[in-house]
């Protein structure tokens, strides 16, 4: 044994609201989108705008892209932090979409929220957000 001690802060869980879900969202530059790639889970981190009901990403031009039009998908965002067991996730149930429509892709374009990823991101995913769903881990009241 090392002889470190680990303290471990009471926390508490509380569900979030819709509302609470999509402010904390808007806090993060990357999610994690969740598919199924040839019968297999699959996780892809991935940076994301939200429109008008939508969890919109920009991606490349990787095989899955494709496949994931008209599937349904999950996308989960969060935040932790490990000194005090404290954090937040949000997880996004709903059809993707691949957009084509020249009027969607321009309204769906942010030159504020360029993709991380170096490359051509040629594909627009949009993810209708028919189940919202969150939880906050918070210190627990003494």
């Amino acid at each position: 044994m090392s002889g470190i001690t680990t303290m471990h802060n009471a926390t508490e869980l509380e569900s979030l609201d819709y509302k609470q879900c999509l402010a904390l969202m808007r806090t993060q530059a990357v999610g994690r989108l969740v598919f199924t790639d040839h019968a297999l889970p699959a996780v892809r981190p991935v940076n994301f705008t939200l429109r008008q009901g939508e969890v919109i990403l920009r991606l490349g031009r990787s095989p899955w892209v494709r496949r994931l039009d008209r599937t349904v998908v999950a996308f989960e965002v969060d935040e932790i932090d490990q000194a005090t067991h404290a954090g937040w996730s949000v997880v996004v149930v709903g059809k993707a979409r691949l957009l084509v429509d020249i009027d969607e892709l321009v309204t769906n374009s942010d030159p504020l929220h360029r993709s991380w990823a170096p490359g051509p991101r040629d594909h627009t995913l949009a993810i209708d957000m028919e189940q919202v769903t969150g939880r906050r881990l918070v210190a627990a009241a003494s």
